[in-house]
């Protein structure tokens, strides 16, 4: 049933055989795009929220526990990805350009995420806007993950 739900909304596109966990939640922007390959595994309470842009999770995908999400430039991850429980991927933050002003009234600044095939994420592992993680990576638990520079 929760498959079927996700199915009819606009800007989702589902493969064969993905299975949905009790609790996930799904917002799509008008624009944006979700694109989930086959056989993924969208684990218990899980949420995926893309404002605009394209997440695009390759096929066999593992959303571990509580997985976080946001994408406001686009996020790719590769086939056989597995993110553990409280992972999460964000590719956009607040600009601290002027002083004055509180960071929450900063615009923000975003950038496309990219994650190869075969990534692991342990617990609590996040990835920043503009990083990219080659193929068969393992990012240690609670690590930062965010581009050189």
């Amino acid at each position: 049933m929760r498959v079927l739900l996700l199915r009819l909304r606009r800007g989702v596109e589902l493969g064969r055989g993905v299975r949905v966990a009790r609790g996930v939640r799904v917002e799509v922007a008008r624009g944006a795009r979700l694109e989930v390959g086959d056989r993924c595994v969208l684990g218990p309470h899980s949420r995926l929220v893309v404002r605009a842009g394209v997440l695009r999770l390759g096929a066999f995908v593992v959303l571990g526990d509580g997985c976080r999400l946001v994408v406001h430039a686009g996020v790719t991850l590769g086939d056989g990805c597995l993110l553990g429980p409280q992972a999460a991927i964000i590719d956009a933050a607040h600009s601290f350009d002027d002083a004055e002003s509180p960071i929450r009234r900063q615009p923000l600044a975003a950038a496309p995420v990219v994650i190869g095939a075969g990534v692991v994420f342990e617990p609590g592992a996040a990835v920043l806007a503009g990083a990219v993680v080659p193929d068969g990576a393992v990012l240690a638990a609670r690590s930062v993950t965010r581009p050189a520079g």
